[in-house]
């Protein structure tokens, strides 16, 4: 099973109010190397460690000493958390399934939980949303998400637009990363050219990606290599 390859980067949270679940599931995915593991017992503590911890992945109970998880979905999506939460729900409970759903909710797994299961669908909502357009792409500080076309800094408000090619240019170098893109890579895939084609317009992009970084930061993050860009930093 590749879960090591595919989990130990991420950082997940349970809400949940049973101690022994949330402890036993930690002890099995800790032992399976997923990433980092936090748990809450309510929706006051997790509305604190989600902005703090900023959760990869969240399961959710549905029924909380505080309040409802259905209700706490909600107020995730509204107030602008985008990643995958898998509904944790009691056998036969369809209506709330059906309203986790509805709430925002990407998945649900019904308890008991069975490690093989709940293993397989953080796999496939941590896949998902990696390919999807509103997974933020992170470069050491530096943000951004393909949807928005945009650059920040962790932390800060500034935000810098970005066209088109220039996301379409630090996508790949990001999907790429340790390994360079070669320049005939990058022509043929933001641009259609012919890798016997000679311009200079791939420089001018690179040069004003530069720039626009500049205006955030004073970390160097694209590097010239011998045959094409590659990234450089920390955070990947």
């Amino acid at each position: 099973m590749d879960v090591e390859y595919e989990l130990q980067p991420i950082k997940l949270l349970c809400v949940d109010d049973d101690k022994f679940l949330t402890e036993v599931l930690t002890s099995q995915l800790q032992q399976e190397r997923v990433g980092e593991i936090l748990s809450s017992g309510n929706i006051g503590d997790a509305k604190i460690l989600v902005p703090s911890f900023k959760p990869d992945i969240l399961l959710l109970d549905v029924d909380l000493p505080d309040g409802s998880g259905i209700d706490f979905c909600v107020f995730l999506r509204q107030t602008g958390f985008e990643k995958p939460i898998i509904i944790l729900t009691d056998k036969g409970s369809e209506n709330d399934v059906i309203n986790g759903l509805n709430a925002g909710a990407n998945d649900y797994i019904t308890k008991p939980i069975r490690l093989g299961e709940l293993l397989a669908r953080i796999r496939a909502q941590i896949r998902q949303f990696k390919s999807s357009d509103s997974a933020p792409f992170t470069i050491g500080l530096l943000e951004f998400t393909l949807a928005n076309k945009m650059l920040s800094i962790s932390g800060k408000p500034e935000r810098i637009n970005l066209t088109e090619k220039e996301t379409f240019i630090i996508r790949m170098l990001v999907e790429s990363f340790p390994t360079p893109v070669s320049k005939e890579v990058l022509l043929q895939e933001v641009w259609g050219f012919q890798s016997d084609l000679v311009t200079h317009t791939l420089e001018t992009h690179i040069y004003r990606l530069r720039q626009k970084i500049k205006r955030l930061t004073a970390t160097t993050y694209i590097l010239t290599t011998e045959n094409g860009y590659g990234l450089i930093g920390e955070g990947f």
